[in-house]
């Protein structure tokens, strides 16, 4: 569940809202456990009139990569229309050290339905979500680019939304944490004001009735720094931290690209002038 909110919360980005453009992101971040750099995250982000589409790959690596090998790659899509966010289809694969998992939903009159998922609740120590908490629901993925929209219009980073990921059902709860200035560092070239976004779950139905990974003990939050490299672009996720059972856990921009209008702007290092 938490991998899922890290890698899924990652790769979420939105558009301007009017008026409407296409827009096409390329997004890097490196994630860091203990000051070490155990996972890469690419992400592709489509944004045309009235569509959105969402694919992000991740790879453990180095040393971790070798004793913990793990990969994912998600993907989500919809419909953009007002202030509206529709989910049509997502879904997600990952490999834990050679075992495979998956899910892909589709949406159907405000309703989620699994189309395929690996392992079934049943095999996996879990119960299914009922249809009816599975009504006018969001994936992960189009949740956070319901809030960015928002964002995009000068709204507050503050909603709490009903989330289904093909095996839990939860509330993703964001809380405006104000505002706070990234300066030049080496882990990402972004350097200026963010948003800062605080982040978290309220389990409803569906998560693991035993589960002695610790994942799901307690309450589990993450912090989010919304930021603008990109002046006529709308905010991404510059960084994040999040606290795990075995430590803290950070990921950092590293790279991006944004192509709009027949444009290609690259993030670039800026040089920090004042308030060193």
């Amino acid at each position: 569940m938490i991998t899922c909110m890290v890698t899924l919360l990652l790769t979420q980005v939105a558009w301007a809202a009017t008026p409407v453009r296409t827009w096409d992101l390329d997004l890097a971040y490196k994630v860091y456990f203990g000051g070490l750099h155990v996972v890469d995250l690419d992400v592709e982000i489509a944004i045309k009139p009235q569509r959105y589409n969402v694919i992000a790959n991740l790879q453990s690596i180095g040393i971790v990569g070798r004793l913990l090998p793990w990969w994912m790659k998600a993907y989500s899509n919809g419909e953009i229309g007002g202030k509206n966010v529709t989910p049509i289809s997502a879904g997600q694969r990952n490999s834990w050290r050679g075992r495979e998992r998956f899910v892909e939903i589709t949406f159907t009159d405000g309703i989620a339905n699994v189309q395929r998922v690996l392992p079934e609740p049943e095999n996996d120590d879990r119960t299914q979500v009922p249809q009816g908490m599975r009504t006018g629901v969001l994936d992960l993925t189009s949740g956070i680019i319901s809030v960015i929209w928002r964002m995009q219009d000068n709204e507050a980073c503050e909603a709490t939304l009903p989330v289904f990921d093909g095996r839990r059902r939860y509330d993703l709860v964001f809380l405006h944490g104000g505002k706070h200035k990234l300066h030049a560092n080496g882990y990402t070239p972004f350097v200026g004001h963010t948003i800062v976004c605080q982040l978290s779950v309220q389990k409803k139905a569906g998560f693991k009735q035993t589960d002695r990974s610790g994942w799901n003990d307690g309450d589990r939050r993450a912090t989010v720094w919304m930021g603008k490299p990109f002046p006529n672009a709308p905010p991404l996720p510059i960084r994040m931290t999040l606290d795990t059972p075995f430590g803290g856990l950070v990921a950092h921009l590293s790279a991006a690209m944004c192509e709009a209008n027949g444009q290609k702007v690259r993030l670039t290092r800026k040089t920090e002038v004042g308030n060193k």
